[in-house]
């Protein structure tokens, strides 16, 4: 376990901490033939040396697992310099080295497959489960229940917009909230709901609906809808709703496995 961590410890610190902006920039202009692409490549290098002279490892399977890990990040620093920074390649180049570096420790730490069996049995267990249907229910599904319950509020709001549209100023529309924000944060705000439940922590709850008034508090006062501010509080109050009554029963259930 001890070289699993040692391992992770030189990845994060080789990819987020040892990796100026600039080398980032020269990688994605100049890609393969950039300096600071093979820069970052040698941090990790040295970084995994350190990690390897300091593990009871032997000499040709540590070399190997070095060589391996460098040549996976020349392939995808490569791969992600012809890509713009988006957030779903980050995530795909990273979920590739944590793979790796697992697999390598499994093998010099000579897991048999029936360990990694057993192991992914547990990982997959009931209680597990649950508590990942959880998270799954309060996003998505909990979205498409507080749309379909207010359906009938957001189309008298619409309609109402509509209707003074010829009064709307330019600084009014460019106040407009950013594209999708709102499904985002009901996403967030009941997913630590739920954790805050499993914890056993319900003053979080608490602070997270205080929080979201505040931050809430100023746009509503600006427009003096009360339209809107009856429609906004209903929305936050079924989304909590739906959150406690997840997190509750599930966790009734996650007691009862």
């Amino acid at each position: 376990m001890e070289l699993l961590l040692l391992l992770l410890t030189a990845h994060f610190i080789s990819d987020f901490y040892l990796q100026p902006a600039h080398w980032l920039t020269y990688r994605n202009s100049h890609h393969i033939k950039s300096l600071g692409f093979w820069q970052h490549v040698a941090v990790h290098t040295l970084l995994n040396i350190v990690v390897f002279l300091i593990s009871d490892i032997a000499l040709l399977p540590a070399i190997i697992a070095i060589v391996l890990i460098s040549l996976a990040h020349v392939l995808t620093n490569h791969w992600l310099s012809y890509r713009s920074n988006k957030l779903s390649f980050l995530l795909t180049t990273q979920s590739f080295h944590l793979l790796l570096i697992c697999i390598i420790w499994a093998y010099l730490a000579n897991f048999t497959i029936e360990q990694v069996t057993s192991f992914i049995s547990s990982f997959l267990s009931a209680k597990n489960l649950i508590i990942a249907i959880s998270y799954l229910l309060v996003c998505k599904p909990a979205s498409v229940i507080i749309s379909l319950a207010l359906k009938k509020h957001t189309d008298s709001l619409t309609q109402h917009s509509n209707g003074s549209t010829e009064n709307t100023t330019i600084e009014e529309n460019e106040n407009i909230g950013l594209v999708s924000a709102g499904a985002w944060i009901g996403y967030i705000e009941r997913c630590l709901a739920i954790s805050f439940i499993f914890m056993g922590q319900f003053a979080g709850i608490g602070f997270l609906v205080a929080t979201k008034t505040i931050f809430r508090f100023g746009d509503l006062t600006k427009n003096k809808d009360m339209k809107l501010t009856e429609y906004m509080m209903l929305g936050t109050l079924l989304s909590y709703a739906i959150a406690l009554f997840i997190g509750w029963n599930v966790l009734q259930i996650y007691k009862v496995l």
